[in-house]
């Protein structure tokens, strides 16, 4: 049963890249745990993966409940004692304009669930990520981490944190296997990118389904990352 699958933890999991990538998963015999603060969304990627006859644990979540995050560690903990991947997919694009213009408490909310509750989860599941024979974790990122734009402000403000926070961590396990990676899917077709870019085309934009394919590449590597970009070919 699924007590002797890999199983694989996706944030986010409701839509876009987080659904195809727990999907994928799915249909490689790994046990999905799958989270979204939107139950809908998350219903209708569990009747896909069971569809396929794949198996899941469905967990609403919203990422600003940090002791929420911590609670699923435990859970986690009590039923399988491991986590062999990890992906980090959940986040949030706050209101874009001038950054003075942006109030205060949705830039606090932005970094919350963008950067802080990475933290969280870094600290709920890194024992338990070492527990597993070849673990992977793997982070949602953005070229604005590195490449600041304006009027994306707390939303560009935020991916930064995020990747020092993965990278600082990555360099504190240099010496085991646990591969710690950053994923930047570029201009992908998201709803997210809808809300961000309205009236856009979707002809040049990469597929979530694409991206998808990227993530599960890179957790069935052999490969060990410590903190690496890897970063999605445009179409």
């Amino acid at each position: 049963m699924t007590e002797n699958k890999l199983n694989a933890l996706i944030t986010g999991a409701g839509s876009g890249i987080g659904a195809e990538t727990a999907q994928q998963l799915a249909q490689k015999n790994i046990h999905t745990i799958i989270t979204d603060k939107n139950l809908s969304g998350l219903k209708k990627t569990e009747d896909a993966i069971l569809s396929n006859n794949g198996t899941c644990t469905v967990a609403q979540l919203d990422m600003k409940d940090f002791l929420g995050i911590d609670r699923l560690g435990m859970e986690i903990f009590k039923r399988w004692k491991k986590l062999d991947i990890m992906i980090s997919n959940a986040a949030t694009l706050g209101t874009l304009g001038p950054i003075h213009h942006q109030i205060n408490e949705e830039f606090i909310e932005v970094l919350n669930i963008n950067a802080i509750s990475n933290h969280r989860l870094i600290r709920s599941f890194d024992a338990l990520l070492k527990n597993s024979k070849k673990p992977k974790a793997l982070f949602l990122s953005s070229s604005l981490a590195s490449k600041p734009k304006p009027f994306w402000g707390a939303y560009s403000v935020s991916k930064a944190a995020l990747e020092h926070i993965v990278k600082i961590w990555a360099l504190e396990n240099k010496h085991n296997n646990l591969s710690i990676s950053i994923i930047d899917p570029g201009k992908t077709d998201t709803p997210m990118r809808k809300i961000a870019m309205p009236g856009e085309g979707s002809k040049n934009l990469n597929k979530p389904i694409h991206v998808a394919k990227l993530i599960i590449n890179e957790i069935f590597s052999d490969k060990i990352y410590k903190g690496e970009v890897i970063k999605a070919n445009s179409s």
